[in-house]
């Protein structure tokens, strides 16, 4: 038995037997049956909720927790990158590598699954391209050289804040 439903299973066990009434073999109706199974019922789940059932029931807010935990930091500006790979992935999806021109540390990739409207598709090698931060601060607007705007990329928080997995 796990160690979170032991103490509430002990409560249950014991407010059981101490309600139970002494009868002896064949004293027992089923109506009196009836009646000392509902009280047991009515009595013990509050006892077992206060023992440390109620425990049980906080584990879906465990992750927006984590998300509250988050701090948030809002988009700041970028330096221009350029395209440097355009590669289609194996789930249909498309991955965007990017370099700040002249400074081979400095990164970043985009990925994106497969989707009918396919944000990777204005991505060109050897293109530059600026990440405008959203007037909100949510994430940036990526836009080629002429202004046109090829895809939305959210800062971290926005994108636990979606209740997508896949981001």
């Amino acid at each position: 038995m796990s160690r979170s439903f032991a103490t509430p299973a002990l409560a249950l066990i014991l407010a059981s037997s101490l309600l139970a009434p002494p009868a002896r073999a064949g004293e027992l109706n089923s109506s009196e049956a009836t009646v000392f199974i509902s009280v047991a019922l009515t009595l013990s789940i509050p006892l077992a909720a206060s023992a440390g059932l109620a425990g049980l029931s906080a584990a879906p807010f465990k992750a927006s927790d984590r998300h509250k935990a988050a701090k948030r930091v809002p988009a700041t500006p970028l330096p221009e990158m350029e395209v440097k790979e355009v590669t289609p992935l194996p789930d249909g999806g498309r991955r965007v590598q990017l370099q700040v021109p002249g400074k081979d540390d400095q990164t970043a990739t985009l990925e994106w699954p497969a989707r009918a409207d396919d944000p990777a598709a204005g991505f060109v090698v050897g293109q530059t391209v600026a990440f405008v931060p959203t007037p909100a601060g949510a994430g940036w607007n990526v836009h080629d050289a002429a202004g046109r705007q090829l895809a939305y990329v959210p800062t971290a928080y926005a994108a636990a804040d979606s209740s997508s997995t896949t981001w």
